[in-house]
């Protein structure tokens, strides 16, 4: 048999759809750890001069207060804080596999699978609703 003969009967969108979501899962890994080895060079380059002149013990034992929304977050990138940076960093990790849910769900719309359609957007719901802080 070929190797590039496929032995599944998923249609080629569904597969396409499939390597896609492995796509955006190792780029938004990519970006968000780019995103924060900059907050961290930033940070360990300029942390005196950003008024974030911090100790390791500092951060990991009561440090500042924490901005917990996007709107923090933004606000601190746009004025150059690398703590801010590295926040974002590590929002993005968090927002990569809630992507992956959502795209998890139209693939399971395309197949035309509504038990799992209804099921991922429970948990789609609950991870943006836990992101957002209700719950």
């Amino acid at each position: 048999m070929d190797p590039q003969e496929r032995t599944d009967t998923a249609p080629p969108e569904i597969h396409f759809m499939e390597i896609w979501i492995s796509h955006v899962l190792r780029a938004g890994v990519i970006i968000a750890g780019a995103i924060t080895l900059l907050g961290i060079v930033l940070f360990i380059a300029l942390g005196t001069r950003t008024g974030q002149s911090l100790s390791v013990h500092q951060i990991l034992h009561g440090g500042p207060p924490i901005p917990l929304t996007p709107d923090e977050i933004l606000k601190g990138v746009d004025t150059g804080k690398p703590l801010e940076i590295v926040y974002l960093g590590l929002f993005v990790l968090i927002l990569t596999p809630v992507t992956r849910v959502a795209m998890t769900m139209v693939l399971f719309a395309k197949q035309r699978d509504w038990t799992f359609v209804v099921l991922t957007s429970i948990v789609l719901g609950v991870l943006i609703l836990g992101l957002t802080g209700v719950v």
